[in-house]
């Protein structure tokens, strides 16, 4: 039998709702038993009955039987009259419009029937409707599928045609999308760009046109509750909805809607199906391009400076992010810093402002991080003369420094450091990595480093031009007393290293001391912080007779990096970042996803 993962996928709602679930048929009247997600269900049901009551071109209404028993002749009435309306909805605009824009559905699908079954019912307060994969199979391969294709729409939505409209017009996205992809083309695209494509289904069908009290409206709200929120990982929370639709928009805008579309017409997944439908479409820019420009347009938001720095859409033209972290006043002898736990395709804002007059006059920036080459540093910088410079630093463990721009000529500068490690394979727990920046004054920089690129805000940057010229700092290893192999914390500091050359592993649990006769408390040195942060920390291991490189996370869970040696250094990593283990220690983390990248 051919096993098949379960997806559900839910759309949000940010007005109260209730619960529901339905059937499907192909006669007026008739009723049958629906399986439903206990998830969604009011009242955390597995199975319904339900009854077919309208029949419109495209699709069966059924409605959930407990509902329609438990209200009156005259809400009866009110009911099929909405139910009426979302069917010419559905057929006159929804269903073309959908179909013509990004493909079709399941047709005639696995129940070898042209008509789509919408299950009406009651659904839990923050669901507006939801779409289930299961049912696009047969009961031998899925045992609770209703063998049809079918989307569950909450009752409580279909007062407001708009609306019910809105949350038709997601899930029947989905419908096709599954189609697209998981039918024909074998795939299953990650659930952020799923969900990005329904949320633009939702402006495509014009329900957003009118911003007050919109579905784009609720999303905005979402968005500045948590602009930092990962567009990438998904937990099915507001803000997440809030980042793929606020991120549709821009993209629709000022690149165009049928980048959105394509992805569908791609055995390619998540950005890389993004990628292959911006350069179809015509377009250089790749997906990072486009993403650094709506992490800066978020904080302009000013299309006068440059037209990919801000949103002409009613309703968005006001929205600006706040700095994650901002600086002010730093002087001669003062260094600001700021450590961040990014994740990647995450938005971070730090700004810097406000120089006071001295004698040092240029900025440096320095960055560390376990794998600094994750990283791609977007920076904005706003002069005093009003013009302003968007660049791109690529920082590396052997090139860890900028000197972005001279102190006098500046008024503000924002660094938007962006990790792009992952490009597909996304989950609801995507794993951070630690990002430290350090800003100084200087009397004057380096014989033969220059300042930061100097690239015009009217042109957006290219990503393949050469990073800014850098400075990194020589250090000798070995450090004096602290041979390779030793074990060393800070002072002040419960953690525990391991280092080799200039790179220091943590030991995430005193467990790992009794995998070695020549390890444990008793041999830990304590060295001061400065001395520690000379090392670069790395979470790489192999086993000492095993060819496979892993990076274990502060949890325990090793992940495999399947990729290439050519992958592994063109990443930016370092052979010698890997620590060699015993096979007692590799089997005690436990095993997460493969990492490839």
């Amino acid at each position: 039998m051919r096993l098949l993962k379960r997806k559900i996928i839910v759309s949000l709602l940010f007005l109260f709702l209730t619960l529901a679930n339905f059937t499907s048929a192909d006669t007026l009247g008739q009723s049958q038993s629906f399986f439903i997600s206990p998830q969604y269900d009011a009242k955390s049901r597995t199975q319904v009955l339900a009854t077919l009551r309208s029949i419109s071109n495209h699709a069966y209404f059924y409605i959930e039987d407990g509902y329609w028993n438990s209200i009156n002749s005259g809400a009866r009435t009110q009911l099929l009259n909405w139910v009426t309306s979302l069917g010419q909805e559905f057929d006159n605009r929804i269903y073309p419009l959908e179909t013509q824009f990004f493909g079709s559905e399941p047709n005639p699908g696995v129940d070898n029937d042209p008509r789509i079954t919408i299950l009406i019912s009651p659904l839990i307060e923050n669901a507006g409707g939801y779409f289930d994969t299961s049912n696009g199979y047969k009961k031998e391969e899925v045992s609770n599928s209703n063998e049809r294709e079918m989307i569950y729409l909450n009752v409580n939505s279909l007062a407001d045609l708009r609306r019910a409209g809105t949350f038709l017009a997601h899930e029947f996205q989905h419908l096709i999308s599954f189609n697209q992809k998981e039918k024909i083309r074998n795939v299953s695209d990650d659930i952020w760009l799923n969900e990005l494509r329904s949320q633009y289904a939702v402006t495509l069908l014009g329900y957003n046109d009118n911003f007050l009290g919109s579905d784009l409206e609720k999303r905005l709200e979402a968005f500045l509750e948590n602009p930092s929120d990962s567009l990438t990982e998904w937990k099915n929370l507001p803000a997440d909805y809030g980042q793929i639709t606020l991120f549709g928009e821009y993209l629709a805008e000022h690149w165009s809607p049928m980048v959105i579309a394509d992805t569908l017409k791609k055995s390619a997944i998540g950005i890389s199906s993004l990628n292959e439908a911006l350069k179809q479409n015509g377009f250089s820019d790749s997906f990072l391009d486009t993403f650094s420009q709506w992490v800066a347009a978020n904080f302009l938001n000013d299309t006068s400076i440059n037209q990919k720095f801000g949103y002409s859409r009613e309703g968005l033209k006001n929205l600006r992010i706040a700095p994650t972290r901002s600086f002010t006043n730093l002087d001669d002898n003062m260094v600001f810093a700021v450590s961040d736990f990014i994740k990647d395709w995450q938005a971070k804002w730090y700004e810097i402002s406000n120089f006071p007059v001295g004698k040092k006059n240029f900025l440096k920036v320095d960055f560390s991080s376990p794998s600094l080459a994750s990283f791609r540093v977007f920076y904005l910088v706003l002069k005093n003369d009003g013009s302003q410079l968007f660049s791109v630093f690529n920082p590396t463990p052997t090139a860890s420094v900028l000197y972005p721009e001279d102190i006098v000529s500046i008024k503000k500068i924002v660094f938007m450091p962006i990790k792009t490690d992952k490009i597909a394979g996304f989950s609801s727990q995507e794993t951070p990595l630690l990002l430290t920046l350090s800003f100084q004054r200087v009397e004057s920089i380096p014989q033969g480093v220059s300042i930061g690129s100097q690239q015009s805000s009217n042109i957006a940057p290219s990503l393949t031009q050469p990073a800014p010229v850098v400075q990194s700092e020589k250090i000798s290893f070995p450090l004096p007393g602290i041979p390779d192999g030793s074990l060393i914390r800070a002072e002040n500091d419960y953690k525990v290293y391991v280092v080799n050359g200039k790179w220091r592993r943590h030991i995430i649990s005193p467990k790992i001391f009794s995998f070695y006769s020549h390890l444990g408390f008793d041999k830990v040195k304590v060295v001061s912080p400065s001395v520690l942060a000379q090392y670069q920390e790395s979470n790489l291991i192999r086993y000492q007779f095993g060819e496979k490189v892993y990076s274990v996370d502060e949890s325990g869970v090793k992940h495999w990096l399947h990729i290439t040696a050519e992958q592994f250094l063109a990443s930016g990593r370092s052979w010698d970042s890997i620590f060699i283990v015993n096979l007692p220690e590799l089997n005690f983390y436990k095993q997460g996803a493969e990492i490839r990248n």
